[in-house]
């Protein structure tokens, strides 16, 4: 049986991140916590998204990243990140973002998950953390993290493991679907294929038709530094 540890849990709530003259509402900063924590449809209840448009909703109620990016950040790149330095909710243990499928569902104490989407990183990573171009870095190496849908609800802690339930695309890994939508004029017949996954969230498959379609290459727009 397939199962991963959790590291730890996460909720945060709004606050003000300013960079020059402007300010900008997050909910980016998360602290630990200890208790059980109730899960429903939009995710934990103690944590916040503070972009709505962006973050969280029933296809990414929750954000997981795993240990191994962070051990391969620091191993291939001399990056050694602080706790939760990505805002996931959820950091995993003895794993990595290729270990992971669209439409993978997991079941974790009370709830049962559902893996979505990729995440896709946006610039404020690299302002939170001032490491210039971070965000490209992590677009460029694959290493995203990834979103869940609530299936289930339910009380989750760290005590408990992510133990996968069922798996139906097993070669559409959130590495590989990364590398897929940031090139997509060198991976048309692989972008079909993802676009034929039911579990794919509605927005990401909105996003990867029109990549598909332009046959785009690189970042999106959001992820490029802000300028100076």
């Amino acid at each position: 049986m397939l199962s991963y540890k959790i590291k730890d849990i996460y909720t945060g709530k709004e606050q003000e991140h300013k960079r020059k003259e402007k300010v900008y509402k997050t909910s980016y900063h998360k602290k630990s916590i200890n208790k059980a924590q109730y899960v429903n449809k939009l995710g934990l209840e103690e944590d916040n998204q503070s972009d709505k448009e962006n973050h969280g909703g029933v296809d990414k109620a929750i954000c997981i990243y795993t240990q191994g990016a962070y051990d391969f950040f620091k191993e291939v790149h001399g990056i050694e990140f602080p706790t939760c330095a990505l805002g996931e909710n959820i950091t995993l243990l003895g794993c990595e973002d290729k270990d992971f499928c669209i439409g993978d569902r997991f079941s974790c104490g009370e709830a049962i998950f559902e893996i979505t989407q990729p995440r896709e990183p946006c610039w404020l990573i690299s302002s939170i953390l001032g490491i210039k171009k971070l965000t490209a870095l992590i677009v460029k190496e694959g290493k995203s993290g990834f979103y869940l849908r609530v299936i289930k609800e339910g009380k989750i802690s760290k005590d408990d493991e992510f133990i996968l339930l069922n798996r139906t695309n097993k070669d559409i890994n959130i590495e590989y679907v990364n590398k897929c939508y940031y090139n997509a004029k060198e991976h048309q017949e692989d972008i079909r294929k993802i676009l034929e996954c039911k579990e794919l969230s509605s927005s990401y498959k909105e996003a990867l038709q029109r990549r598909y379609k332009n046959k785009e290459f690189g970042l999106e727009s959001f992820q490029k530094d802000k300028e100076e």
